[in-house]
Formats: C-alpha cells, structure tokens, sequence
C-alpha cells in the first residue's frame, strides 16, 4: 500500500453425491465432526479443476496438476484510468452499491481464494461489516475487523485470516470458499484498498457450497507448522540422499542425480555459515533438470525467499533457518518421468566449499502418464531474470508459452531513487494476462499490495505463511538507496494457462521509478498448448457477419481506447456493435473440444452488461460483466460454453439475450477457443494484412494493421525497419515488438524516411511469412508553418479592438513579405492566441482562447494565404486564469488543446482535435505545474506525441516531466533537471540538435542574453548540455523557437516589438546556434503578441 486445474487423477469415488444448489437462506449442511482427519484419498472432484475447497492445503502433493477447467481472476480498487488512485479515496473500490459496497460478485461455479484489504495503515475497522454470500447464503456477515482478528473462530483464524500486525500493514481472508452457482461480497461501507481473488471453474462437478462451520482443524494445524515440516501429505517410499560439495568459481557440482519416475518431495541446502553472505547467496545458483530439460535454474537466496542475504523464512513451501549450521528447505512437489538432475553452479568469482544438501524424493509410477506431453501435470519450474527496470513497462516475473500454472514469486527490489519517497518503486501494480488476453485477468493496487500486506510494510519486515517482507534496507547492507525482499505463495490462487502466461509488475505509480529488479517465479509447466482458436468474428465487419449468420438489432459506432494493463498506452481502434436485443451468431469449433472459452472484445464503459447464454437453443448460463471502465474501454471477457452443448460439434449457434433493465451488449470481437487435448503447436500465423501508416510524422512514424490469425493466437509482433526498400527480416533491421496491432518508431529525425514489413509470430515461436512493405517520412514541428512548406512562419496579432493577425512567411533566410493582413477580426480584447495545425492538413491554423467565464475556443483554419473566420471550436475550456497550450498529445497529426489549472489543484485537461472541432475536456493529470510553475508542451522522449513539462524556475530550478501515452500524462512528475532555468529565465521547447526529442532552451534576457540549452535523452535533460549562444534576445525581447529554415532543427528567434519591431534569427547547427541575424525590420510592432515566442 501506500503511504501519500486436465485430468490428474481418476476418480476414485465411483459414486460422488453431488449437492444441489442450495437454498437461498437455507441452513448449510452439518459439519463433520471438528477433529475429522484427512482422507487418506482425494474427494470425487471434477476432474479438471484440481483440489476444490480445503483439499486446496490438505493436497499440496497435487500442486502440479494444471486444473486447466480453472481460471484464477481478481476483482481489486485498481484506478481505472492507469493512474494510482488505487483506493486512497475510495474512487473505484465499489462495483456498485446494493445495500454496502458490492467489491466482488460472480455467477456460475467458482471459489473465493483470497481477500485482502487496507486502509487507515491497517486498521479497517471504519470499513464496517462484511458479508459475504455465496450461492443465496449468507457465509460471513460481521465486522471486517473482528474477522480478520480470528474472532470468528475456527476455520477463521490465524494464518487463514490476518490483521496488520502479522501481515504488516494488511489484513487477508485465505479460508478457501466454494460455490456452485453465484458469489457475492459487500462491505458496509467504502473499503478504500482491496482485492478478492477467486477461481471460476467450467461446471459444477464434485463443487460443494463452502460451509463455514466446518472448523478444518487439521488445515489450520498444518499452515500453523509453516516453515517447520514439509505440509504435503506423507509419500510412500519416500527416501533421503546427501551431498557435500565444493563449488569451484565459474564451476558447478552435482547434488543428485536420480531415476523416475517419482518425485522431488523435499530439497535442503546448507551454506557454510562464515560464506553464507548476500553476495553468495546471489551468486550460488539451484540448478534442476528433470527428463534431460533443466527448468530451474535461480539464485539461492530468492530461490529460499530471501533476496537480499540470509533471513529467517517460514513459509508454507520454503524455509531459511538463521541459526549457526541452518539450513535452507523447500518442499515444492518436483515429479519426473525418468530423471532428474540437482546442481550448484557458482557465479561468485570465488570457489564455496562445504556446501551441504539433503534430498528426499518419492517413487511414483503415475508420474510417466502424467508428464507425459498430453498429460495432466506439469515439471516444477522456475523463471529467474536480473536487470535494471525499463521506463514504460512492466517488470516481467514470468512470461511463459504452453500449458501451466503460477504458483507463486520470490521478488527483490533495489531502488535508485535518491531523494523523497526512495520507496515508490512500491507504488507498482500487477497485471496478470493469462492465454494471450490483452485484459489482465488479476489487476492489483501497488506491490506491496500485491505481497498482502499494507503502506509500505508499515509494520517492518516479517515472514508469513503465505507472504513476507523478509529484509527492508535503507543505504546499509550494501543497499545503496533503498531495498526490499519479498515473496508471496499463490496456492489456492495459482493462475493456471492453456497456452501463454505473461505476468508483470510496474515499477512505481507508472513504471517510472529507476530500480535494479530481481525475481524468481515458480510454476508448473507443460510446452504443449490446450487451446486450438477454431474461430474469429469481427462484429464490425460485414463480410465477417455474413460469413458468421450474425443478427442484431444494434447500432454500431468506432471506438479508440485503450485495453487496460500494460499496454494501456496504445489505443486500439475498433467498431462496437451495441443493443439490447438478442445476438446470434454461428462459430466453427473443434469436434474434439472439451469445451469453448467464447472471448468477447467489448466496451466496457457502461458495467453490469448481462446476457443468457444458448448454444443451439439449449440454455448455456448467464453471462454478466461487473466490470466496468470509462477511459480505458476497452475489454476482453470470457464465457465458457459446456462440453455438454459443444463436444462432437464442428459448429455450434450461440445465441446471447440480454437481461431485462440491463445496460447495451457490446462486442467487436468473438473469439472461439476449442479446449482440446494438449497438442505441439507447429502452424505458424497467418501473415500480417491491412499494413499502414497512421497518425502524425514529427518524431516517429506510427504503423498499424488488421489482426493476424493464428490457430493459438499471436503472441507478439515484430516490426522491421530499412532506410531501403525491400526490407530484410533480419535482426539488424528490427526496430522492436509488439503485442498490440500498432507500433510507434522513433525518435526519428525530420525528412527521415523508413520502409517497414511486420512478422506475427505466436507463443511456441512460429514466424508467419513477413507482411507487405509500407513507408512514410517524417516531418518538421508545425510550430507556425501557415503556407504548409515545411518552415516555421511568424504570426502577430494585434487583439483589443483591432484583433488584426498578420503574417510573414520564412523563405528560409528571411520572412517576406512585410506583415499581411490574414484576418482582420480574430484575438480581440485579451484572449490568449496560439498556432498550431489542428485539422492535419499540414498549415498552422490560429487558435484563440478566450478564458475567463465564457471559455470559449476559436479556430481560424489557414488556407496557405489566410486565416478563415474564427470559428468556435470549444465552448468551455480553460477557465478563469487557466494557461492554455497546444500541442500533438495522441500523435494524430492534429493540434490539440491543453489547458493548466496550475494553483493548488495542479489538473491538466486535454481537449483533443476531431479535425473539425476539439472534444470535450477530459483531465488527463491531476497533480502537475502546481502554484506558480511554468508549463510547456513538446515531445520530449520522441514517440510522436507531445508531453508537458513544468519548470518551478526561482532558486530552486526544478524541471518535471509526464509523457504522453496517447490517452494520459502518465508520470506524477518525473524529475529529469534539478537546477534548470533560474529566476526569471523563460524556457521553450524545441529539437534544437534535430535528433527527434524536443530539447530545453533558456533565454536569460536582460544584460546578459545568454542563451542555455539542455538536450533531451529521452529519460531526462542532459546537465552538462551548456550555453548555445551569448548574445540574443536581450533586455525584455521576447523570443521563441521554431524551426524557421526547415532543416529539422529548431531555431531561435526574437521580437523586439516596440518601434523597431525587428525579428532576429540564430540557425541551430545541431550543436550551437548561429549569430543573430535579423530576418524582418517591421513586424509586430507595439504591443503586438508574436508567435513564436515565449509567454
């Protein structure tokens, strides 16, 4: 938080007694007696689901089982806007209200895994009661904190449930509750932060109502002895090897070498105390192959759960003892077919001797089904990656193709951050995208949060059964800045995938904070895919409709927006169908299926979209979409249709009606995903089609194209570039990936032009055949080009009465003629005129602000020779004394508007242009330029889309940047200069080096005219950039910058105004600026407002 499961077994059960649903209201079933045992076999249980309800703790020896009839999804307070209003004040902590706050609700069989909650540093007694119902009954209904006190009793109680002081600064419910038919949480009142984890399972079979007098002693028993003996049942057999080893730097020794099939039940290390220190620890690495493929291969210390050196662990699945001659344990259930392989590679420079291991395994002959391609189970994996974070993406903790289940993260953070919150890398989300869906399946508040504990681990360091914080640094124990330790086990919430696997976490509120990131994630994986994509509808398209017997009685319109998650920063442009009749439509499907996963693309901006589900008349469920989301729309949902309705079928007619007084179904896309038996996936994608170029051409040139097909599904795309035609799919030429139908290349500097192809390839690392070739060039900045020949023109208006704008075109040594009229009514009074090319057509148009209560917006659009009348384009916008801009903040190619609230607010609106007007204000960030700093607009990291910088100027110097993804400002102020432009200096923005990245230019004025100059790198303005020029715009010029000889450099140049009324000119030659030469002697006199300028 913050401070500011297919088949593994044969049922052995013959005849299972399957509960009906269960009255609403009615008594849940009597418990069995409290002191029951384990069973010494698995329950009847469907027999895709893996263990159900508490065989989830009971059976930790079927961990490898991949439940794929199971999808793990989370409902949390996560800011629907990608921003990190996660719950501080509660914003989109509720699903609805309906008698309390609706935080989770769910039709159709599943099971709530684990719920978790923060407010007031871990106290959540102002949340009130919760309740929780699950299929009509009343399960828990009393107040959070006492729940999560133990005072419930048994099965609540610790570690099943915790408050703030034994999870540091969280509280958790971890008691595993099924449900057959429907779920739903509410609590009294507002909850601020939370998350409800749950799985959905394909149908009903061996699921039984949760029944909360149940008290599951021996589970709670079990999980209380975490940390102290292997909590899997007792394996027949079962037998112990040991090693002692010597390490050689650079070597590695073998600990084990078996002989299957059977399984790796328990793994024990002991490092010599006096070489057990954190730089050993990291560089000792657990080495594993099973069956001739080695799939583990980490660090020790994170391997253990301690990333940051020796520390006391006690977790369910691994253990650190810290006594002298401790040892490290790890009781992950290993199985292989015939062998495995257990080493100790040394990557520490300096040999380790006295390595101790013990290993325990046990026989077990349905191993060799079970690992089998085909088979049900999947080998203990790890994904281990060191690195510095990168800005704008997430930090990966597993991306994974195939069959598989997540099963939790051992996670190490080393910040960089230097001044105020060193901690913030914390602020970072999760995003969990599971089988290629561009929606996350789980979606988190901040890192901490996602390790279930609260504000930092505002209770210090700990180590649970579940999760722990288990070292915290600041600037001592070789953390330079601030470090953290972390883990969190993900049992009963294992994310199982049928064909892909990427989850990531951010790096601070927007991926903006710099940190060298560490993790080891353990899984259970499988390279054989069980999903074969059999069908694709596009709504939108006719020929696609036809093709599908698609009806509707909807409208349909285009929407851009974002999917929510990483790629929340690439707007993807579709058409929605939308009504609320009955839709149908007919899908191919695999006559071998075991069931469809039916994936919808819809927008998601009206929640609480419901329709019943038939396939081939015969009723199917009822599908209902609590989610809902006003700025990032877009949203991929999913439906399973029955075996019992597909199975033998090569098509089926789905047929989807919506519910009474519910909201407009909307669908772009259907997708059918025929669950079949696993397979090698050999077919490579369909080759990409529909290749173009799209928005604007200053700093990067944006490409997008129709989706490729695939018999799995695209997994990334990969862009090629060529100065040449007939471009080379070869390494050298690729300019980067892709998971999104649209990339955007840059910075590229101004007349550059590249040719481009695009190659779709899918998870098992098929390539499809390279896409045809499209080019483009980029262009200079329209700063104030009004005849469209690529130089930066001058514009002067006069405002008050006259309002007169005149102009002088640039021939690129001098503007001529002497000022013309080019409209003789715009700007009057005080209004606050600008340029800027908002309809694309390559011509600056003037702009005009009018401020004050009125607000209003007007638009006169250049014709090469004038300025049409103004035109009123925004009738409330920037209001009362707001600092209005402009600038190309979606690089559509078109000018939009912002305004600056500045003050104590510091909100930023963002109107954009359609082209023929701008579109409402939207507030693209809430806390930027405050007080009196001083706002600007440029492409600073050169992707093609403006961002605002803000500078505090004064004694303090500070430069803060928020770069545009498209849709948002997305940093809360990134600092990127820390003693840049002083006092009263004016400060501009312009690629003055022609590298593609707007720079910084500070104008002294005054006596001095000095001119400063701080070149962008794209993360931050480079320090040691120095003075450009010595001798320009001196005493009260006012100056500006434009690239005025269309060379793709931004140029200097400066108004005297008054009675000379000269404009002088310094050329950039990429690395200083010319002498000052003068370019007119009669323009803007007066008091005239020139443009370009400063002001």
């Amino acid at each position: 938080m913050k401070p500011h499961v297919r088949r593994w077994l044969t049922l052995v059960a013959a005849l299972a007694t399957v509960l009906p649903p269960t009255a609403a209201h009615a008594a849940p079933p009597a418990p069995p007696p409290r002191d029951a045992p384990s069973p010494p076999a698995p329950l009847a249980v469907a027999d895709d689901k893996g263990p159900v309800g508490w065989d989830v703790y009971r059976r930790l020896d079927r961990l490898p089982e991949l439940a794929a009839g199971s999808r793990t999804r989370q409902f949390s307070s996560f800011a629907r806007d990608g921003s990190n209003d996660d719950g501080f004040v509660g914003t989109y902590s509720c699903l609805r209200q309906s008698g309390g706050c609706v935080i989770a609700e769910d039709r159709g069989p599943g099971e709530v895994q684990s719920i978790w909650f923060t407010r007031d540093d871990g106290d959540v007694s102002a949340t009130g009661w919760i309740r929780i119902e699950l299929d009509g009954v009343t399960v828990v209904d009393t107040g959070l904190q006492r729940v999560v006190d133990g005072g419930l009793g048994h099965p609540f109680v610790w570690p099943l449930v915790t408050n703030a002081d034994q999870t540091s600064g969280g509280v958790t419910i971890k008691v595993p509750m099924p449900y057959r038919d429907s779920m739903r949480i509410t609590t009294q009142f507002n909850p601020l932060f939370h998350h409800v984890t749950y799985r959905e399972f394909t149908d009903a079979v061996g699921v039984s109502t949760f029944d909360p007098r149940d008290p599951a002693t021996d589970v709670v028993d079990r999980l209380r002895a975490a940390g102290q003996r292997d909590p899997k049942p007792a394996q027949p057999g079962s037998t112990t090897a040991t090693a002692r080893v010597d390490v050689p730097a650079g070597g590695q020794a073998t600990i084990a070498a078996l002989t299957g099939p059977g399984a790796v039940t328990a793994l024990r290390l002991r490092v010599p105390d006096a070489a057990a220190t954190p730089a050993t620890l990291s560089g000792l690495r657990l080495r594993i192959s099973f069956d001739g493929r080695t799939t583990v291969d980490s660090p020790v210390g994170e391997f253990f759960g301690a990333g940051l050196g020796e520390r006391s662990v006690r977790s369910l699945m691994f253990a650190m003892d810290t006594a002298p001659g401790g040892w490290y344990t790890a009781w992950w259930p290993m199985p292989f077919r015939s062998t495995a392989t257990v080493s100790i590679a040394n990557t520490t420079g300096a040999p380790v001797t006295g390595v101790q291991a013990e290993v325990t395994t046990a026989p077990g002959a349905t191993w060799t089904g079970a690992l089998a391609p085909d088979g049900t189970a999947g080998y203990f994996t790890t994904q281990s990656r060191r690195a510095e974070t990168m800005g704008g993406s997430d930090w990966i903790v597993a991306d994974q193709a195939g069959r598989g289940r997540f099963v939790g993260v051992s996670q190490t953070a080393r910040g960089h951050i230097v001044g105020g919150n060193t901690r913030n890398y914390l602020e970072g989300d999760e995003r969990v995208h599971v089988d290629g869906s561009p929606t996350p399946q789980i979606y988190g508040t901040g890192t901490e949060d996602f390790y279930e504990s609260g504000w930092y681990f505002n209770r210090g360091e700990y180590s649970g059964v579940f999760t722990g914080n288990t070292a915290h640094l600041f600037r001592s124990g070789g953390c330079v800045d601030e470090c953290d330790a972390v883990y969190r086990l993900m049992i009963g919430d294992a994310v199982s995938y049928a064909t892909a696997l990427r989850f990531g976490i951010e790096h601070g509120p927007a991926n903006d904070m710099p940190a060298d990131y560490a993790s080891t994630a353990f899984l259970y994986t499988q390279p054989t895919v069980a999903l074969r994509r059999t069908d694709t509808l596009v709504t939108g398209d006719a020929a696609s409709r036809a093709a599908h017997a698609y009806t509707d009685s909807g409208s349909q319109y285009a929407l851009t927006t974002p999917y929510e998650g990483d790629d929340d920063n690439v707007p993807v442009t579709g058409q929605v169908r939308s009504g609320g009749g009955a839709v149908g439509f007919r899908l191919a499907v695999d006559p071998a299926n075991q069931g469809v996963r039916l994936r919808r693309h819809g927008d998601q901006a009206t929640a609480y979209q419901e329709v019943a589900v038939s396939v081939d008349g015969s009723p199917a469920g009822v599908w209902r979409q609590p989610l809902g989301n006003g700025r990032q729309r877009w949203l991929a949902d999913e439906f399973v249709l029955p075996a019992a309705l597909t199975a033998g079928r090569s098509t089926v007619t789905v047929t989807l009606t919506p519910a009474a007084g519910a909201p407009a179904w909307t669908a772009a896309r259907y997708e059918a995903d025929s669950m079949v038996a696993p397979f090698v996936d050999t077919s490579a994608p369909g080759a990409v089609t529909g290749l173009t170029l799209a928005g604007g051409r200053v700093h990067a040139l944006g490409l997008s194209w129709s989706a490729s097909s695939d018999n799995v599904g695209v997994a990334v795309y990969r862009v090629y570039a060529s100065r040449n035609p007939n471009v080379a799919t070869t390494p050298a030429n690729l300019v980067g990936t892709t998971r999104t139908t649209t990339f955007r290349h840059g910075p590229l500097p101004a007349g550059q032009t590249r040719h481009y192809r695009v190659v779709a390839v899918d998870g098992a690392g098929n390539a499809a055949t390279p896409s045809g070739e499209v080019s483009a060039t980029t262009r200079t900045r329209n700063t104030s080009d009004a005849n469209g020949d690529r130089r930066d023109d001058v514009v002067a208006f006069t405002r008050g009465t006259t309002a007169d704008v005149t102009t002088s075109l640039s021939d690129g040594t001098r503007f001529v003629p002497d000022g013309r009229v080019w409209n003789d009514h715009f700007a009057v009074g005080t209004e606050i005129p600008l340029t800027g090319d908002v309809d694309g057509d390559g011509r600056a148009d003037v702009i005009t602000f009018t401020r004050g209560d009125t607000a209003d917006v007007y638009v006169g659009l250049s014709t090469g020779t004038t300025y049409a009348a103004g035109v009123k384009w925004h009738d409330f916008f920037a209001t009362g004394t707001e600092i209005p801009a402009v600038g190309d903040v979606d690089g559509d190619g078109r000018t939009d508007i912002i305004t600056f609230t500045r003050g104590g607010a510091g909100d930023v609106y963002v109107a954009l242009s359609t082209g023929s007007g701008f579109g409402p204000g939207v507030k693209w960030h809430d806390h930027f330029a405050i007080g009196d700093e001083m706002p600007a607009v440029g492409d600073v990291d050169g992707d093609g889309r403006d961002d605002v910088v803000t500078f505090t100027r004064g004694t303090t110097g500070d430069v803060f940047v928020s770069l545009s993804d498209g849709t948002r400002f997305v940093e809360d102020g990134w600092k990127w200069h820390d003693s840049l432009v002083l006092g009263d200096q004016l400060p501009a923005l312009g690629d003055v080096d022609g590298d593609g990245r707007d720079d910084v230019v500070t104008f002294t004025r005054g006596t001095t005219g000095d001119v400063f100059v701080a070149i962008s790198d794209g993360t931050r303005f480079v320090p040691q950039s120095g003075r450009w020029h010595d001798w320009f715009a001196v005493g009260d010029e006012l100056p500006g910058v434009g690239d005025v000889d269309g060379d793709g450099r931004a140029d200097l140049v400066t108004f005297t105004r008054g009675s000379a009324a000269d404009v002088f000119v310094a050329l950039s030659t990429g690395g200083g600026f010319g002498a000052g030469v003068r370019w007119h002697d009669r323009f803007a006199p007066g008091t005239d407002l020139p443009r370009p300028s400063v002001s």
